[in-house]
């Protein structure tokens, strides 16, 4: 399977795959992945983090949109819902902001706007 094949299946099953920041994946939820899948997924990491570099807002949008709920208010989405927030970093990454940011690094920011879009698109 390429990256992007790993990726979709993956998706298709539930389950969420994320940059760690760190050169690492992250899935989610625990327990989802076999032996034999974590070890593809080893084999690709490279070529993965390399799909994820390509496109921040992309990911980022992915991992938005699990949260928002059928009906009711919108939660505050995050990319990267286990990294604690910091001063100085993205609430939504844990990214380091730029110096004109101040909350959310621009393309969590811009994901976020993607992913409520769409859910206004669906709404109209």
């Amino acid at each position: 399977m390429t990256p992007a094949e790993i990726i979709v299946a993956l998706r298709r099953r539930g389950v969420l795959l994320a940059p760690a920041g760190d050169g690492r994946l992250r899935y989610r939820p625990r327990g989802a992945l076999t032996a034999s899948e974590r070890a593809e997924l080893a084999l690709h990491r490279d070529g993965i983090a390399a799909l994820f570099n390509a496109d921040p807002i992309g990911w980022r949008a992915a991992v938005m949109a699990t949260q928002t709920p059928h009906t009711g208010a919108i939660p505050l989405l995050l990319a990267r819902p286990e990294v604690p927030v910091v001063a100085g970093t993205c609430c939504s990454c844990g990214d380091p902001l730029a110096p004109d940011d101040r909350y959310r690094c621009r393309p969590c920011a811009e994901a976020a706007i993607a992913v409520v879009g769409e859910l206004a698109a669906v709404v109209e």
